[in-house]
Order: C-alpha cells, then sequence, then structure tokens
C-alpha cells in the first residue's frame, strides 16, 4: 500500500502534483500570467491554399487526430499554412485563447530547440516562472502534461503549433495526452517514427495561377502603384514558373522587382531562363544576411547523412524529368537485383529523401523519382562541387551508354529500322514500347545532356537510334528536338558529308512535323553537300524526301521528277529498303496527278520490297496508301482488306496514332460504300485512339468528318456536338487553313438547325483564316455563303410578307 502524504497550503499558494511529488508554489512566487494565444499574424493572404486549409482544419477538429504534421519543402508556405489554419480555428471557437506557438529552428545550424527545451519553453507559456521549474526532464513533462489535463478537466482544449521541427525528438513530449488538444508541427521532414502517430499532410507547390498572383501580390505590397503586374502579367507567368511556383521563390522575385522599380519583368524573366544562375537571381540581399532559395536548400542539405547526399548530387546526373529506382541504382554505383527486387539496395536512401521533402516518388509506388526544378539546380551545383568525389564522369559515362544499349534493343525488337529481332532475353514487343514510352521524355534530354557534356559520339548515337521510334510512333516535334542538337553538334566538327546527313535527318523530321518551308530549305542543303562528296546514296535520299516536301507545297510535277531521279540513284546502289521507300513516296506523288492504275502499281511493289526486307511498319504504310488509292479506282472491297491487314501490323507493333490513321481511312472508304453505321464506328474508335494518344490534328480531323458524316444522317445535334469539338482542336494548332475548313464545314449544321446567323458568322471567321493561310479564292466563297445566310437570318417585314 503506497505511503500517505500530505500537504498544505496557505495565503494564496498553490500545490500541483507532478509524478508523486508535491511541487508548492509561495504566494510571491506563484505560476506567471499565462501567454495565451501566442500566435504571429495570420498571413495578409493566403493564396491557392484554399484545399488544404480545408484539410488541416479537418484535422483539427473534436475527432481529429491529436498530432498533424505540415511537411515539405523549404520555402513551400508551410508556417503560413500552420499560422493561418490556426487563427480560423480560433475563429471557429474550438480553442478560444488556448493557443500556442513555439519556433523550434530545427534547420538552424546549432541545432535549434531540443525536444526538453521545447518541454520547458511550453512551461513558461503555461505560467510556470524559471524559479519554480522541476529540476529533471522527466519532472518538467509531467508537469506539461497535468498543465494541460487540467484544461481538459475544465474542457477547455488547447492548440500547440510547433514551427519548424526538424526531427520527432523535438515534439515528442508536446504530444498532448488525451484525445481533446492538438499538436501542430511543421516540418521539412514527414515526421514519422515507431509511437509518434502522426498525421502527415504533405504541402506542394502552387498551381500556376495562384503562383503568378502571390507574385503579383508580393510586389503589390511593397509598391501598391507599381505598374508591372497590370502591364507584364504574361512575363510574371514566365517568372513564376521559372520559380518553380515555390512561395519563398515567388516572394523573392517579388522584392527583386520591388527594390528595382526599372526592372522590367521581362528581364527578370529572361535572367532567370538561364538555369546555371537562377538560384543566384533569386537571392536579394539588402545589405545584411542574402535571403533566398539556395540559402533556404542549405540547410536541408546539410541534415544529409553522407550516403544520402551523395544520392542527392547524383541524381542530376540523369537529365530527364525524372528518375527510375533502377537508374538511381546505377547512377550511385548500387545496382538493381532483379531476383531480389529492383532497387532494394537504393530505395531507403530514395525514401530518406522524400521524407525530407526533396524528392517525391510520382505516383507513390511507382519507382519514379523527381525533384522540384529549384531543388534540382541546387543539387546540381553541389554535384559539380563533389563531382571527383562521386565519381560523376564515371557515373554518367554508365548511365549514357546504358540509355544507348536499353534504347538500340528496343528499336530492334519494333523494327522501327528493318526486320524486328526476336528470341531469348529480348523483351516482347508490349515491353519495348513500354519502355520507350516511358523514358522519352528522358532519351530526348540525354541527347542534350550528352552533347552538353563533351560526349558527342554518344549524343548522336542515341539521337539516331531514337529518332526512328520517334517518327513512327508520331512524337515528330520530340523528332525534331533531337536533330536540331545533332545539326548543331556536326556544324562544329567541320565534316561535310556527316553536315549533308545531319541537315537530311533534320529535313526529314521537319517534313514529319508539318514544318514544310523550313524542310524544304534543310534537304536543298544536304542534298548539295551531297552532290559535293559525290556520295550517291545520300543524293537519292535527299531528292527522295525532297519530292515529298514539293508534294506537300503542291507542286506536283516537281516533286515527280524529284522521285523518280532519286529511284534511279537508289536502283543504281542496289538498296532494296530504299527503293521501297522511294516507289511509296513516287506513288503517292502518282495519286495527286491523277494516275491512279500507276499509282496501285507502285504501292504494290512497294509493299513486295518492305516484305522482302522485313520492315513491318513501312509495309503497313504502304499497305495504307494502297488502300487509299484502290479505293479512290473503285475497289472498295480491296481496298477495305488490305487497310485491314494494315491495321493488323500496327496493332501487333502498339502503333497507336498510325492506327488510328488507318482507322480514319477505312471509315472514309465505308461512308463511300454507303454503309455509314459501320463508317461511324471506326471515326468514333479513331478519335478515342487520338484521344487518348494526345493526337490533336487527328483527333480534331476525326472529328469533323464524323460530323459531316452524322448531319448526312439527319443527326444534327450530334454533329453539331463533333464539329464545334474539332473547331475548337484546329484552334489551338495555329493550322490557318485546317481550322477555317472546320468552320466553312460547321456552317451548313448551324443552319440546318436554323441558326443561321451563326451560320454566317462560322463563314465570316472562316474567310478571315483562308485570306491569312493565302487562299483568297475559298476566302471569297465562304463570304459569299456568310451573305446568303445574314439574309436568310434577318427578319421579313410585314411589307414582304404581303406580296
Amino acid at each position: 500500500m503506497p505511503a500517505e502524504q500530505w500537504a498544505r497550503a496557505s495565503d494564496g499558494a498553490r500545490i500541483t502534483q507532478v509524478a508523486g511529488d508535491y511541487v508548492t508554489y509561495a504566494p510571491g512566487a506563484g505560476p506567471a500570467p499565462r501567454a495565451l494565444l501566442g500566435l504571429p499574424d495570420a498571413p495578409g493572404t493566403l493564396v491557392g491554399r484554399d484545399g488544404p486549409v480545408e484539410e488541416l482544419t479537418a484535422l483539427l477538429a473534436q475527432d481529429g487526430p491529436v498530432v498533424a504534421v505540415v511537411a515539405g519543402l523549404a520555402g513551400v508556405g508551410k508556417s503560413a499554412l500552420a499560422v493561418a489554419t490556426a487563427h480560423r480555428a480560433v475563429e471557429l471557437g474550438w480553442f478560444g485563447d488556448r493557443v500556442f506557438f513555439l519556433s523550434l529552428r530545427g534547420y538552424a545550424p546549432d541545432g535549434g530547440v531540443s525536444g526538453p527545451q521545447a518541454v520547458q519553453e511550453m512551461l513558461r507559456h503555461l505560467g510556470v516562472r524559471d524559479t519554480d521549474m522541476p529540476a529533471s526532464p522527466e519532472a518538467r513533462v509531467a508537469l506539461y502534461r497535468a498543465e494541460l489535463a487540467a484544461f481538459g478537466r475544465a474542457g477547455q482544449r488547447v492548440l500547440i503549433v510547433a514551427d519548424d521541427a526538424g526531427s520527432v525528438a523535438q515534439v515528442r513530449d508536446l504530444v498532448p495526452a488525451g484525445g481533446a488538444h492538438r499538436l501542430l508541427v511543421t516540418s521539412r521532414h514527414r515526421l514519422v517514427a515507431p509511437g509518434f502517430a502522426g498525421r502527415v499532410l504533405v504541402l506542394d507547390e502552387l498551381a500556376a495561377r495562384p503562383a503568378a498572383q502571390l507574385l503579383a501580390d508580393a510586389l503589390l505590397r511593397a509598391r501598391p502603384d507599381d505598374p508591372r503586374p497590370a502591364r507584364e502579367p504574361d512575363a510574371l507567368a514566365e517568372i513564376a514558373r521559372r520559380c518553380g511556383r515555390l512561395p519563398l521563390a515567388l516572394t523573392v522575385a517579388g522584392a527583386v522587382l520591388a527594390g528595382d522599380p526599372g526592372l522590367s519583368a521581362g528581364e527578370l524573366a529572361a535572367r532567370l531562363a538561364e538555369a546555371r544562375s537562377r538560384l543566384e537571381a533569386l537571392t536579394f540581399d539588402d545589405g545584411g544576411v542574402p535571403v533566398g532559395v539556395r540559402a533556404a536548400f542549405d540547410l536541408s542539405y546539410a541534415r544529409l547523412p553522407a550516403d544520402q547526399a551523395r544520392t542527392f548530387r547524383l541524381l542530376t546526373v540523369n537529365p530527364g524529368p525524372d528518375c527510375r529506382t533502377e537508374y538511381a541504382a546505377l547512377l550511385t554505383g548500387r545496382h538493381a537485383d532483379a531476383d531480389a527486387g529492383a532497387g532494394t539496395d537504393v530505395r531507403p536512401r530514395l525514401a530518406a529523401l522524400v521524407r525530407a521533402s526533396l524528392l517525391t516518388e510520382q505516383p507513390v509506388g511507382s519507382g519514379r523519382w523527381r525533384m522540384h526544378d529549384l531543388v534540382r539546380l541546387y543539387a546540381l551545383e553541389r554535384g559539380e562541387e563533389c563531382a571527383e568525389e562521386d565519381g560523376r564522369e564515371e557515373a554518367t559515362d554508365t548511365f549514357l551508354d546504358s540509355l544507348v544499349f536499353d534504347t538500340e534493343v528496343a528499336g530492334s525488337v519494333l523494327g522501327v529500322d528493318g526486320r524486328a529481332a526476336a528470341g531469348p532475353g529480348l523483351p516482347s514487343v508490349a515491353e519495348a514500347l513500354h519502355w520507350l514510352d516511358a523514358e522519352r521524355a528522358l532519351l530526348v534530354a540525354a541527347v542534350g545532356f550528352a552533347a552538353d557534356t563533351g560526349r558527342p559520339e554518344s549524343a548522336r548515337e542515341l539521337a539516331h537510334l531514337l529518332a526512328p521510334y520517334l517518327k513512327l510512333y508520331g512524337h515528330a516535334q520530340e523528332a525534331v528536338v533531337v536533330m536540331e542538337r545533332v545539326l548543331a553538334l556536326v556544324r562544329r566538327s567541320g565534316r561535310r558529308q556527316d553536315l549533308g546527313g545531319a541537315l537530311y535527318d533534320l529535313g526529314y523530321t521537319l517534313l514529319d512535323a508539318h514544318r514544310t518551308q523550313e524542310a524544304v530549305e534543310r534537304l536543298t542543303e544536304a542534298l548539295a553537300l551531297f552532290r559535293e562528296a559525290s556520295h550517291r546514296a545520300g543524293e537519292g535520299k535527299a531528292l527522295n524526301m525532297l519530292g515529298s516536301a514539293y508534294r506537300r507545297l503542291l507542286r506536283f510535277e516537281e516533286a515527280r521528277e524529284a522521285h523518280e531521279a532519286a529511284l534511279r540513284i537508289i536502283r543504281e546502289q542496289g538498296i532494296r529498303h530504299a527503293e521501297g521507300t522511294a516507289l511509296a513516296a513516287l506513288a503517292h506523288c502518282l495519286r495527286e496527278l491523277g494516275r491512279l492504275d500507276e499509282a496501285i502499281d507502285a504501292y504494290r511493289t512497294s509493299v513486295a520490297l518492305m516484305r522482302e526486307v522485313g520492315d513491318r511498319h513501312r509495309e503497313a504504310s504502304a499497305l495504307d496508301f494502297l488502300g487509299g488509292v484502290l479505293g479512290e479506282a473503285g475497289h472498295r472491297e480491296e481496298s477495305l482488306a488490305v487497310r485491314e491487314e494494315a491495321l493488323a501490323i500496327l496493332r501487333d507493333r502498339g502503333s497507336r496514332a498510325r492506327e488510328a490513321w488507318v482507322l480514319g481511312g477505312i471509315a472514309d472508304t465505308l461512308r463511300d460504300a454507303g454503309r455509314p453505321k459501320e463508317a461511324r464506328a471506326r471515326y468514333e474508335e479513331a478519335v478515342a485512339l487520338f484521344e487518348e494518344g494526345g493526337g490533336r490534328r487527328g483527333q480534331a480531323m476525326m472529328l469533323g468528318l464524323l460530323g459531316v458524316l452524322h448531319r448526312q444522317e439527319g443527326r444534327l445535334e450530334e454533329a453539331l456536338e463533333a464539329q464545334e469539338r474539332a473547331c475548337a482542336l484546329w484552334a489551338g494548332t495555329a493550322d490557318r487553313r485546317a481550322e477555317a475548313t472546320a468552320l466553312w464545314g460547321l456552317a451548313p449544321t448551324l443552319s440546318g438547325l436554323r441558326r443561321p446567323a451563326e451560320a454566317a458568322r462560322a463563314c465570316e471567321r472562316a474567310a478571315v483564316l483562308f485570306a491569312g493561310a493565302g487562299e483568297e479564292f475559298l476566302a471569297g466563297e465562304c463570304r459569299e455563303q456568310a451573305a446568303r445566310l445574314d439574309g436568310a437570318a434577318r427578319p421579313r417585314r410585314w411589307w414582304r410578307l404581303r406580296r
């Protein structure tokens, strides 16, 4: 049985029992007044954080968790969110004036406030004088809990905001007992530990519009009459983008602008466009300690153990937007064991960087890791400082060699440049295509990275392995980026024949990207260089591609002459694959000239040649074109059979965009054959494929054709929906002629729906676009139609009705 204890207070003294012992405060040395509601002022504006405020407020409610942790990158606005939410909770009457704020300085070089110090500070807030403070840390924790328990017994809830915690140890003893009180913690780390059950809310960077608004607000708070936010909204939006939409960076940029009224927003945006100096530009020095994102990141980086710091630095060797676990292992010299689970060595270090808010896994569980843009620039600076000790050059060589090898294997399996490879140890077609699609952004960036780091051969090899995939699978714009980098490299080398090849490759990709005039210029340069070097095979290729460019420009006779000259050279060289390509190109031209029988023969020969060399991709293309010309010649059943054969090949190769084009061609033939229901199904399938793959032009074209089919069948509302979607898509492509054609096709549908005024406006807009595209005849036709529709839209007067 425990010993009986007695105590008596007199003259207004107070007795508090702590862990079995009694602490007595004499009347003159009693508890000091409590520092209730010790919150900093709420932020003036909290832009773009409505969702997180709602979520965090819910966590502070009566049925929420005891501990909530707001975690995120340095400068992302954690403290502002916590303080604003605490003020909101007070306004809701949840905590009265019983709100306490602690600044823990968890990332300060001196280590900040320790856990015992945090408890002692809270006791001071609760009114305990230093002279009355229990001697041991354990006794202070017990007194702290007793004070909170007293509030709880009185039915009063308490909120403690612990700002800038660096570890669980700083806040573990602050966790209130029971379920009434709340501890709200902010930290750069996602604070998790055994026995510490905190609900973590991860705060990300702002969305684009709120980020620009925050920048404008920061500037206007300093200079209320500043004209730049109203005068240069696009430049402010660009600054926000270059700041990675990070609130700290945005406020620094606002201070830079406020501190230099003569600096235009456009000039600052241009400074920030240079990645190498961006962190320096996002530093503000008022004569004291410089403030900026680099200084904030320094504190987080200083906390990393050596192995995590090395991983952090070496991840920047990967130039893509994210890095898969296997490549992180490769870069850091810890190879993933496929049998033991990919990346088992490196994942704990990556996860630790995530907890430190220096990395994210997106989506969670995907094994793909991304750095914020500004964090990446910071890590790159540190990586270059430590390049020798990290083995950065060796890691770069290993990484690029791996990309080249993997791209070569994937391309050979898909057969993008000839006969497809298959066999034991090789990936399947689906696996090869999945890898190329997933790593496409990385591979494109790696070409430039290899060039910039003094590895021209790696850059050229990777580019030439990558380009056929980009072309055949509908990524023409990225192919242009790759080949422009190669051309810049080769221009420095001074070898004329290599320069001709690089110009040819760029011209080829420009043609695929519908930049026809630029393609003609590059191909003409290439042709001159090949002739100068007596490079006959190159001359044949350049002539053939020039013919295709001339055909795009409707210069059909010049195109035919170029293709026929190319074919003679290619046959002279005995290159069967190139002969098949040249025959298909000549057939396109013959088709445009109305020489359908000759075009059919040329396409058939091209198909046979592609089969002979095992190039399934180009065989499918030749079959598709053959099907088109057979349909024009009235051989509809054979046309459908041939195109279905092409479709089967493309589905086998996983070429979704080209599959959609073939579906559109099949739909055209079905429509012309009087089979509208089947045609509609094929158009809809093509639209879905283009939408899935982001093919804006193809989607717009198929929607337009589908709309016409709906109108012909009397389904005017469905026609209107499809054609309006097509017009909106064309408007985003800058293709004036196509947009004008779509608007002109929309007018009859609007007219059929008895909306002549809108039909007239569609024709007027089409006329303007046709005129801008140099199509004056078509512009005139649209104006005439608009005038007729406008007349139909005017109400007839009573005296006209009496005639």
